[in-house]
């Protein structure tokens, strides 16, 4: 299983983003460590899971000046890719998920079915 580092993410928002800071390194490696490890006291998080932890909270908890919803969304296709899956949400979807992750009106579990719906394992 491939995890992204801080230091991974940071070079992919300064590489594809450029504007902006990394305001809040520990909320980002304790994102991190959820991906990883799972929430406190649950089963182990499937990739669904760990897709909806780290897109929630990089594009809902505002760890860079500027920027977290594009990497958010950005970050995921690699995570997927890299653990075996192809992410093909329909035109104009992610745009929308998105707004709506932002503004808090996506829930977890509402994540955790888009991802693994629109997500096909790599043959």
């Amino acid at each position: 299983m491939w995890f992204p580092s801080v230091e991974y993410i940071l070079a992919l928002f300064n590489d594809q983003i450029s504007l902006g800071t990394l305001m809040n390194r520990n909320g980002l490696i304790s994102t991190l460590d959820k991906l990883k490890w799972g929430i406190p006291f649950h089963d182990a998080p499937t990739i669904w899971e760990q897709a909806a932890i780290l897109y929630k909270e990089i594009v809902e908890n505002h760890y860079f000046s500027d920027g977290n919803k594009r990497i958010g969304i950005l970050i995921i296709y690699i995570f997927l890719f890299k653990n075996g899956y192809v992410f093909n949400p329909n035109v104009g979807e992610i745009y929308n998920i998105t707004m709506d992750v932002a503004q808090g009106l996506k829930s977890f579990e509402e994540l955790v079915e888009w991802f693994k719906k629109k997500s096909k394992r790599i043959e």
